[in-house]
């Protein structure tokens, strides 16, 4: 991506010698951001960290335009990634060991959430988990972290896998709609659109996060190479999310920070309102510092050994995250006043 020269303009006084840093013309904000492409599996609460940034003019104090394009899954995301469409993707933990150990050069460069705030909500008329016994679920897709998730909640419930029937789609505004449609009986939904189903009288039948506590879910992906060559672009993005969070987390800034998802995800107040409450207040869902860890990346792991999408022996950790950027931009963070 070229870059305005900073020699732009010399060639009128040619001749006068360098110019005092007072007389050159001064560049315009458009003139000096930085442009990258950033890819969102949909629009929904899992993002508002993005919508903050934007928004509340992170993005641009730290000289980035960020052109945001829905892409409808993690999976898709990861394969834009790979295919150098997109430049950082909203690619799920699960998601990220599947690619990458299927020879994709991508790495997460930023843990967005901390717990999976997911809801499962179930056809109208039902009042519990086990009566969808022999019915129809919809999550993100077959090796979907939503599948994962939903088979620990089956578990947790005395069932097993195949009493249910799985049917996919990978952004959570299609399961809702899939849900309101009829054609199908339950579906695994992030806020805000699980508050709007819950309002529309469509009856939540499970937490996820009862079930699966600290799991780094979310996650902000890049291509190693894109990264290494941009990372000038890397730590900018990361701040400006880190900078996000910390927004978020400020009580004063509750009612923005509603009008900012409502405003994103195109959802009723009332619903919004409820996200804040529960990811925010209730849950702090947002990582403070964008960091992974051994740790979690090993939950991740064996979560996938045991779908049986990854063999033993496990692959290290570290081979998919790297912290480098998240630690530069939080080292550039003042504490909120």
């Amino acid at each position: 991506m070229n870059r305005p020269s900073l020699l732009r303009g010399l060639s009128a006084t040619a001749g006068v010698g360098a110019l005092s840093p007072f007389l050159r013309p001064a560049k315009s904000a458009a003139q000096t951001r930085r442009t990258l492409t950033l890819g969102l599996t949909s629009r929904s609460a899992n993002e508002w960290t993005i919508f903050v940034a934007d928004k509340a003019g992170f993005f641009a104090a730290n000289g980035l335009q960020v052109d945001q394009i829905v892409v409808g899954s993690s999976a898709a995301c990861a394969q834009q990634l790979t295919a150098g469409s997109i430049d950082i993707g909203s690619v799920s933990s699960t998601q990220v060991v599947e690619a990458v150990l299927g020879g994709a050069p991508i790495v997460e460069i930023l843990n967005e959430m901390t717990i999976a705030p997911y809801s499962i909500l179930a056809r109208k008329g039902m009042t519990a988990f086990a009566q969808l016994k022999g019915k129809t679920m919809i999550v993100g897709g077959p090796n979907d972290i939503t599948r994962i998730f939903a088979d620990k909640v089956i578990a947790g419930n005395g069932l097993r896998p195949d009493d249910v029937t799985y049917t996919f789609a990978g952004a959570t505004s299609d399961r809702y709609a899939a849900l309101l449609s009829g054609s199908v009986d339950a579906a695994i939904l992030l806020p805000p659109f699980s508050f709007r189903a819950a309002g529309d009288g469509y009856p939540v039948v499970a937490e996820v996060q009862k079930y699966v506590q600290h799991f780094p879910f979310g996650g902000l992906a890049a291509r190693i190479d894109w990264a290494k060559s941009h990372s000038d672009y890397v730590v900018a993005f990361d701040k400006s999310c880190l900078q996000a969070v910390q927004w978020l987390s400020d009580p004063s800034k509750k009612n923005r920070a509603v009008d900012i998802l409502v405003e994103g995800t195109n959802t009723r107040r009332e619903d919004a309102l409820g996200s804040y409450d529960l990811l925010v207040s209730r849950l702090h869902v947002y990582s403070r510092d964008g960091r992974f860890s051994d740790d979690d990346f090993r939950q991740v792991l064996e979560a996938l050994v045991g779908s049986k999408q990854v063999s033993l022996p496990t692959p290290l950790p570290s081979r998919f995250y790297d912290n480098r950027y998240a630690d530069q931009a939080f080292k550039g963070i003042r504490a909120p006043r």
